[in-house]
């Protein structure tokens, strides 16, 4: 799937905040794209033990509603999803058949007959005391086991959904019907920022606040969201303009000098007429990487700046491919630096290099900093 249909998924997906069928409209799409059975959203009350359909495509709602009020209990998809945290994507193949054919024989004759189910995927979305919110897809036998490019498809979207579901809750418990306002940004666990018609930062909410004062690179300057580089720095206004301009998605992979990513995600501000309303929510996702003092690290060891650069590729599990790539190198010049680093810190083997690195001030220096 090319970024273009992505991005339309992912408009197609936030535009449900604002339509009357929520979901449905994504969900048709997103089965189109995957080639699926069906697709749907499951809300399940812990108290009552019960679970109803919100939203589905491709399945009769009725008979699918009947079938899970019937059955849910045996569904080992349901069973493993419960001891999964929220996010992870779990998916059911000829293995997982196999066995449910062999454990649960009765569960599994109804799956195939009632609702020509074979494989599925599911994700929880969110989840508390009272309720959790359940994503599921499925496919015939037919239609073949989920190839792990779809299931990488899903895990990207996979945020984006849970996104989109907090604030249609949010939105339907303050009872508004048009654009997406302050507040919802405002109680939802990931870093967002508000964008104005002219791309000028008009709200932070309290996650992007403290992204905001705690990274290095990414800034709020004189309104106005900057990178510390300025061939980075010239990226986001380029990707803010032609959000604003033609309003369509956009996603921006950012790394800073000592290897930490930082992914922005464009997504224009939708209206209830179904029009593009001026403003763009910018949503920040970031990679649980190490960073590192790149001056203490180089003043440690003796290494120069780029061999310290080099030094934090590996420390967070990059190929010397993927280091060369990063830091504009040459394959063989990355080589040349691991080999000198190897020997300035005396170490022999990578996971050597980690482990000293990990536990030396270069690292500790920075955690304090935090």
């Amino acid at each position: 799937m090319d970024e273009s249909h992505f991005d339309n998924l992912i408009k197609s997906l936030y535009s449900a905040l604002v339509r009357p069928t929520g979901f449905n409209e994504f969900l048709s799409k997103l089965i189109k794209s995957l080639n699926l059975l069906s697709g749907s959203i499951v809300m399940v009350n812990k108290p009552l033990e019960t679970a109803n359909i919100i939203w589905v495509e491709g399945l009769d709602i009725s008979g699918a509603s009947l079938f899970i009020s019937d059955h849910e209990k045996q569904d080992p998809l349901m069973a493993r999803l419960q001891k999964k945290p929220p996010g992870e994507l779990i998916t059911m193949g000829d293995y997982e058949a196999q066995q449910t054919q062999m454990s649960h024989p009765e569960f599994f004759l109804h799956l195939n007959n009632d609702l020509d189910i074979y494989y599925a995927a599911g994700v929880v979305l969110a989840d508390d005391k009272l309720w959790s919110s359940l994503l599921f897809f499925h496919r015939s036998k037919n239609q073949g086991e989920f190839s792990f490019d779809e299931c990488i498809l899903l895990e990207k979207l996979i945020p984006h959904i849970q996104h989109a579901m907090q604030l249609y809750h949010l939105k339907l418990q303050q009872d508004k019907q048009y654009i997406l306002t302050d507040l919802l940004f405002d109680q939802i666990q990931q870093p967002v920022i508000l964008l104005d018609e002219s791309g000028y930062v008009c709200h932070c909410n309290k996650q992007a606040e403290l992204f905001l004062t705690q990274h290095r690179y990414l800034k709020k300057i004189n309104a106005s969201l900057h990178w510390a580089n300025a061939r980075n720095d010239q990226q986001i206004q380029k990707v803010t303009n032609e959000c604003l301009k033609d309003h369509s998605t956009r996603h921006l992979h950012l790394k800073s000098p000592c290897g930490t990513s930082v992914t922005l995600s464009f997504v224009p501000l939708v209206h209830v007429e179904n029009r593009i309303d001026s403003g763009i929510a910018v949503f920040i996702y970031t990679q649980n990487e190490v960073e590192l003092n790149i001056q203490v690290l180089c003043e440690l060891y003796d290494l120069s700046k780029k061999e310290g650069l080099v030094c934090c590729g590996l420390v967070n599990g990059r190929s010397p491919a993927e280091i060369a790539q990063a830091q504009y190198l040459s394959y063989e010049t990355v080589r040349t630096y691991i080999k000198r680093i190897m020997k300035k810190t005396q170490t022999n083997r990578q996971n050597e290099l980690v482990a000293k690195v990990l536990s030396g001030p270069a690292s500790l220096l920075l955690r304090s900093e935090h």
